[in-house]
């Protein structure tokens, strides 16, 4: 019935348009526009109780159950019509295994992101030099924070995934298209439900995505066959896409539940496929490392005194002629990586974690069980300011995580609700489908906070361009109006500076 209904409706949107020259036939298209995108609208269900949570994400995927996500989120998915996918999209089974273990292991490792120091420093040069030019460019210092921090992410991404030696003007275009595709996330839900129709409806959206998706794979493309096609080298630092070349996935990516035990055949990523798993890596990487460094030095120029308090830190850490902070100082900062967890709390690197409930699933919510299909959301944000879990949950005090100050050590898992725990915040997820990128993250967000710090005294900006600590709220949680600040600088010159 409902089918029919939705045909019947698409003949009458026809039908006007053809006749769209008249304006009483326009209004009619608009009301069966909108009569068409009620139907479209997915089920969805939002969970903000932290033992709901609990019970639903970390116990209740045990053994696989309620462990997919709505593939309507990437547009990998969107524009292929779900036969490519990425860590994020793909159904929980044997293709999604092999592939998260491929990144946690062939780069997210310890052992392997030690190996990228050189190009974690580079960016850090290049941030700082970029900084630098901008004060002297504007005699108060003045500078434009959020775009040079993500522009020094995405270059290190871009290194880490492809290799050394990508043109900057590359990396520059492909960060643009990236930014794009940041942008749109949020319209891509209207193509969960019934995607022919909604392509016929949102024509104009449709076309904006397969273009951008058309550039992007002018751009990743040549990238990957020349990495495919280049001499291999013992000993040399493999880059992400490397791995995805070499590595064999099962044949059939929907295969979970009852049948993902069953012998597959295997393969090796298509084209298509892999500019989807190299935008995911290089994307996820920036967003999110990007925005929290801007909450991060934001709530640091609202709060002088805490700034100060982590360069004394820093200073007792490292010697005065030191050229950066090395990473293997970071762990003994403890009051840098409060303010990062609690910047994590309350500003966490997703608006939404979100599980789709699957015909294996058998989710039951509030004494009812919750049907297929249905989306289920849970704001990471409203779960961390729970009074229950924190004392005054909506104030900026990094001192929580201070066992020496009144508060508690936690790490991010343990606050997730591993190991047993309850949920107290999760701005990476938690679960099974938990990001597989947290840790590299941590180290991203310490290594450029604590550098910036030490480099620099950030001081607010004046009239409109004033830090505003308000959320705009998209795919990724991200400043209201991205970060401006007057810095000043706290280090004599040297070969990181110049």
């Amino acid at each position: 019935m409902q089918e029919l209904l939705i045909l019947t409706l698409m003949l009458l949107l026809v039908v006007m348009l053809v006749l769209r020259h008249a304006s009483v036939y326009t209004r009619l298209a608009a009301s069966v526009k909108s009569a068409l995108a009620r139907r479209l609208r997915q089920p969805a269900v939002v969970i903000k109780d932290r033992a709901a949570a609990h019970r639903l994400l970390v116990r209740g995927c045990t053994g696989g159950s309620f462990s997919n996500r709505p593939p309507s989120l990437v547009p990998t998915s969107v524009v292929s019509h779900l036969r490519h996918h990425n860590l994020t999209s793909v159904p929980y089974g044997p293709f999604w295994c092999v592939t998260r273990r491929n990144l946690t292991s062939g780069v997210f490792h310890p052992l392997r992101l030690h190996r990228y120091a050189a190009a974690r420093r580079d960016a850090l040069c290049g941030l700082i030099a970029d900084l630098k030019e901008q004060c002297t460019s504007n005699p108060d210092g003045l500078v434009l924070a959020a775009e040079s921090i993500r522009n020094a992410m995405f270059g290190l991404l871009a290194t880490m995934c492809f290799g050394d030696g990508v043109d900057k003007g590359l990396i520059r275009a492909m960060a643009d298209a990236q930014l794009e595709f940041v942008q749109i996330f949020p319209q891509l839900r209207v193509f969960a439900r019934l995607p022919a129709v909604a392509r016929l409806i949102h024509r104009k959206r449709w076309s904006k995505l397969v273009a951008l998706r058309r550039k992007q794979e002018e751009m990743y493309l040549p990238l990957i066959h020349a990495r495919r096609n280049r001499p291999r080298h013992s000993g040399e630092l493999p880059a992400y896409v490397d791995t995805l070349i070499d590595l064999w996935v099962p044949d059939d990516h929907n295969a979970y539940g009852r049948n993902a035990g069953k012998r597959r055949r295997q393969r090796r990523f298509t084209d298509g496929e892999l500019v989807g798993m190299c935008a995911e890596f290089v994307g996820a990487g920036t967003e999110t490392v990007a925005a929290e460094l801007q909450w991060m030095m934001a709530n640091l120029v609202k709060h002088p005194q805490m700034q100060a308090a982590v360069r004394s830190e820093i200073d007792a850490a490292v010697d005065a002629d030191a050229e950066e902070v090395g990473e293997q100082v970071l762990g003994k900062l403890e009051y840098l990586n409060a303010v990062i967890m609690e910047v994590l709390r309350l500003y966490p690197t997703v608006t939404l974690v979100v599980r789709q409930v699957s015909e294996e699933d058998d989710v039951v919510h509030d004494g009812r069980r919750i049907p297929a299909g249905t989306n289920v959301l849970f704001p990471p944000e409203s779960l961390a300011r729970d009074r229950t879990a924190w004392a005054n949950p909506d104030e900026f005090r990094p001192e929580r995580f201070l066992a020496c100050r009144g508060g508690e050590n936690m790490n991010l898992i343990a606050a997730a609700g591993g190991g047993g725990g309850e949920i107290r915040m999760m701005p990476f997820g938690t679960g099974r489908r938990g990001c597989p990128g947290m840790g590299v993250a941590m180290l991203h967000m310490g290594y450029f906070m604590a550098n910036l710090v030490k480099e620099f005294e950030w001081r607010e900006a004046e009239g409109g361009l004033a830090v505003d600590l308000r959320q705009h709220f998209g795919f990724f949680t991200v400043m209201k109006r991205p970060l401006h600040a007057h810095l000043v600088s706290t280090q004599l010159e040297g070969p990181l500076r110049k």
